[in-house]
Order: C-alpha cells, then sequence, then structure tokens
C-alpha cells in the first residue's frame, strides 16, 4: 500500500503512524489511521470536522455533544483518538478540559485533541497540568487546514503533544 504519510519525515513513528515508543498502545485498523470520538455541538463545524477527518482516512467511531455522552462513548467506543471542544453543554465553559483529564487518567492508551476558539492560556495550562503526553490544543481556525488537524490526532495518538503557537505565544507573553 502506499502508507500514512502523515508525519512519516519525524523519525518518531514506524510505518502507519504508529509510535514506535508507546507499547501499551492497540494498533490502529487496516491503513494505520486512529479511531476518532468527536465531540462537537456546533453543527456546522461538525460538518467541517468530518468532512476533513474522512478525507484524511480517519474512522469516526462515534459523536458525542456533551461531556456526558463523551464519557460513554469513550466507554463503549474505545477510540484511539478523542477530538473534543472544549466548550460543551452543559454549563460551556471547560468540560472539553475536564474530559480530557479525565480520560487521560482512566484511559492513558487515548490521545485527546482540545479544539478552542479562542487563545485561552489558562485553559491550555489547565489541560496540560497533569503532563502533556498525548494530548493537543488546537484552535478551531485551524480545522479548516486539514493537515493542522491531521497531525494533531497523529501526534496525540503516538503519546506526542502539540500546543497551537498562538497558545504558546498567550502562555510566554503571560508570563
Amino acid at each position: 500500500g502506499s502508507g500514512c504519510g502523515i508525519g512519516a519525515s519525524d523519525g518518531h513513528r514506524k510505518a502507519g503512524g504508529i509510535d514506535v515508543m508507546s507499547e501499551e498502545r492497540p494498533a490502529s485498523p487496516a491503513g494505520g489511521h486512529p479511531r476518532v470520538l468527536l465531540v462537537e455541538d456546533e453543527p456546522s463545524l461538525v460538518l467541517t470536522l468530518v468532512d476533513r477527518l474522512e478525507s484524511e482516512g480517519y474512522e469516526i467511531v462515534a459523536m458525542a455533544e456533551d461531556h456526558d455522552e463523551l464519557l460513554t462513548a469513550v466507554e463503549k467506543h474505545q477510540p484511539e483518538v478523542v477530538v473534543t471542544d472544549i466548550r460543551m453543554p452543559p454549563t460551556r465553559t471547560d468540560e472539553g478540559i475536564r474530559a480530557a483529564r479525565q480520560i487521560r487518567a482512566e484511559h492513558p492508551s487515548i490521545g485527546v485533541v482540545v479544539l478552542s476558539q479562542y487563545v485561552e492560556p489558562e485553559y491550555a495550562l489547565k489541560l496540560l497540568e497533569d503532563g502533556s503526553t498525548a494530548l493537543a490544543y488546537l484552535l478551531k481556525e485551524r480545522v479548516g487546514d486539514a493537515g493542522a488537524l491531521a497531525d494533531a490526532v497523529e501526534r496525540v495518538a503516538a503519546g506526542e503533544s502539540k500546543i497551537d503557537p498562538k497558545v504558546v505565544d498567550a502562555l510566554v507573553e503571560g508570563r
């Protein structure tokens, strides 16, 4: 086959996007792409995310719209990666951050990409306070770029992290 070209040149992954260092991670299905659980409640963005992920060859195993649906879907579908909004029902504050931390604590083999509409350094710090392994914080403005979203998904599936450059800039400015 043609293999998976995403991240193939960084020297950290075997063919198919599997990280050499991540022995506990289950093998991805044929094609080497992680199975993704998508959590977003804004219909237009759901369509964009589904289109971007499926066009890159990812299988979306389930979708959820809120914190409780997300945690239930993780247990039921055991995805390799969760792509979630930070703000979701019921409070639209930091449910995505809280869910990401809980998923990482209870399911260390699952990577989480958190999407944010805004540069929110305090949320990035809260996300990363237990470590950065298999976590990404990406601004929603980047999801229009299929490569940026796919890179974040591949990185967290491999146990790596990715923080949006604008968020890094805000964190440095806030010191």
